[in-house]
């Protein structure tokens, strides 16, 4: 019993480093967003549709992550809903900062979700058990996304 105690804590506690690190994930995002409408609406616009993209199903994974982590549904959809003042304040905090640091705030959250990406996914890809054929899918799924932001950028 007093491991299911142990281990009900430890989860629990697995849940609010969630929330805390999706609270600062949002941060980075409303800063982003923020920076990219001071750019010009195209490229907020832009920037608000691939964040959206990204942002819902993370949400819904984040919200199984706090069930799994012993909170009610409703309390698990909540916790996750108040991250977004995260946002938010990323939001303000961007446009506080005017349109001069617009593109200094671009290049930081573009290294954040680089840092991410290298430190977090990457290693994970890398120590998957693949095949040759599924080695070589997730290589054309990564240049395909180096030539997506390539084209954007030409396109702007």
């Amino acid at each position: 019993e007093a491991e299911s105690v142990v281990q009900r804590r430890d989860q629990r506690v697995a849940g609010l480093l969630a929330l805390a690190a999706d609270a600062a994930h949002n941060l980075t995002d409303g800063l982003m967003l923020g920076a990219a409408f001071l750019t010009s609406w195209e490229v907020g616009v832009s920037a608000t549709l691939a964040c959206l993209a990204h942002e819902v199903p993370h949400e819904i994974g984040d919200v199984a992550v706090l069930m799994a982590a012993g909170f009610s549904k409703w309390r698990a959809i909540r916790a996750q809903l108040s991250t977004a003042l995260a946002a938010l304040a990323g939001t303000l905090i961007a446009l506080a900062t005017g349109e001069s640091e617009a593109e200094a705030l671009l290049l930081f959250t573009a290294g954040g979700f680089i840092y991410v990406a290298a430190v977090d996914i990457l290693p994970a890809v890398l120590a998957a058990k693949s095949t040759p054929a599924e080695t070589l899918l997730q290589a054309g799924a990564l240049a395909a996304g180096i030539w997506m932001m390539v084209l954007v950028a030409a396109l702007e």
